[in-house]
């Protein structure tokens, strides 16, 4: 933990109380950028990376960082892809929190 109260739980209010109990496990074993990337899918919903990125509350970490972080949350369970962005030349997955 790091200390300071978090503006989301890593949960949603009509979650089960496994849900809940899991976020409170995992918690703690989350860095800051991996918690604040959580934080901002559950808030706002399914997004891209880019969006992700482009966001007022990722504005102090360079690009690429929050990339890694949302690879990171991919690899640890945490976030699953729930679509394709195809509007730009390269298509961009959208994540989600599982």
């Amino acid at each position: 933990m790091t200390g300071q109260p978090d503006l989301f739980p890593l949960h949603r209010v009509r979650d089960t109380e496994t849900s809940v109990a899991a976020a409170h496990v995992i918690e703690p074993h989350l860095g800051t950028i991996q918690r604040a990337v959580m934080n901002v899918l559950i808030k706002r919903g399914p997004m891209t990376a880019r969006e992700l990125e482009n966001l007022p509350e990722m504005s102090e970490w360079g690009l690429s960082t929050v990339r890694k972080r949302v690879s990171e949350l991919y690899r640890k369970g945490m976030l699953r892809k729930v679509g394709t962005d195809r509007s730009r030349r390269a298509p961009a997955t959208i994540w989600g929190v599982i």
